[in-house]
Formats: C-alpha cells, structure tokens, sequence
C-alpha cells in the first residue's frame, strides 16, 4: 500500500488563494472609508487643538493671538500668531495623516481668528476679514460613506467644539444650530 507524503496538493492551495483574494476585494472598500474617515478626524482634531491652542498662549502671554488656517488640500495647515510683532508661535501642516481632506471655512472666505488676553474672542481680526465661525472637514476624494466633522468656534457657541453633523443637535456628539 503506497504511503501519501503530507502536504496541500495544488488544487487546495489554489482554491486557499481565491478565498483570500475574495475576502480582500471585499474587504478594500470597507478600508478605504476607515482611512478616510481617520484623515478626517486628524484633520479636524489638529485644527481644534490649535485653536485651544492659540486661546491659551493668548491667555499665557496675556497679549492677542490669531489663529489662521490654510485650507488648500494636500498642503494646508494652520498656525498662531502674536498680533503685535506678527511672530509666528506655532504652525501645523495637514500632509501627513489628512492629506486628502478637505476644508471649508465660513464664513467663506474666513482664515482667521483673534484671540484676546482673556481667551475670549476679539470683536474684529487685525486685518479687518471677517472672523472665521466654522471649519467643515471632509475627504477631497470620491470615497462614499465618509462622516464629515466641523470644528466650530465662537459665535455664541461655547469655546472651541469638534462636532459630528450626522448626530442630533441634542446630542453631545452633535453639531448645534
């Protein structure tokens, strides 16, 4: 009686390769939203964190700070900066980890806010723009299914928030009207 030698035959191994290959094209579009939506989030937590940051050195260094932000896709970013000698205290790119978002500020148009010495928010920005309220982060690429986030600032609300638009406005996680 001839002994068989242990192994996978061929056919097995092929069959092993397309379930693999089945479960990977299944799984990519599943990927590509988890991607997109951690760009996104990084994207949203850097602008909000340097916003609290800027309101905290205005506080620290009891003198006015702006906060401006670029929102070009791919290299935006923001920095802060004294009002008074104009010298830059800290700047954050978005091309690495958010670099297929994208952002639009509102007012349109609006980059910058002011920050006062007692944190609050100054009634006019230096240059005279209008003062930025609202930075809605969302992917630049055609990926469906993402979830958009906003960072939300000043009028009326209180202090610096990063919200979800799909939760109710009752809700924590919620934007509010």
């Amino acid at each position: 009686m001839p002994h068989r030698a242990a192994g996978f035959t061929l056919v097995e191994l092929m069959i092993g390769i397309a379930i693999a290959a089945l479960l990977v094209v299944l799984a990519i579009p599943s990927y590509q939203v988890w991607v997109a939506d951690a760009q996104i989030r990084n994207a949203a937590e850097s602008i909000a964190d340097g916003m609290r940051y800027a309101q905290s050195q205005a506080i620290a260094r009891n003198s006015t700070i702006e906060f401006i932000i670029d929102p070009t896709t791919g290299t935006g970013g923001w920095r802060a900066r004294l009002v008074i000698d104009g010298s830059i205290i800290q700047t954050a790119t978005l091309a690495e980890g958010s670099n297929l978002t994208a952002m639009r500020t509102f007012p349109a148009g609006a980059n910058t806010v002011t920050f006062t010495s007692l944190g609050g928010i100054a009634l006019a920005n230096a240059d005279a723009s209008p003062i930025l309220t609202e930075v809605d982060v969302t992917t630049a690429t055609s990926v469906s299914g993402t979830r958009n986030l906003n960072v939300l600032v000043g009028a009326g609300r209180a202090g610096i928030k990063l919200c979800d638009p799909k939760w109710p406005a009752t809700d924590p996680k919620g934007c509010p009207p």
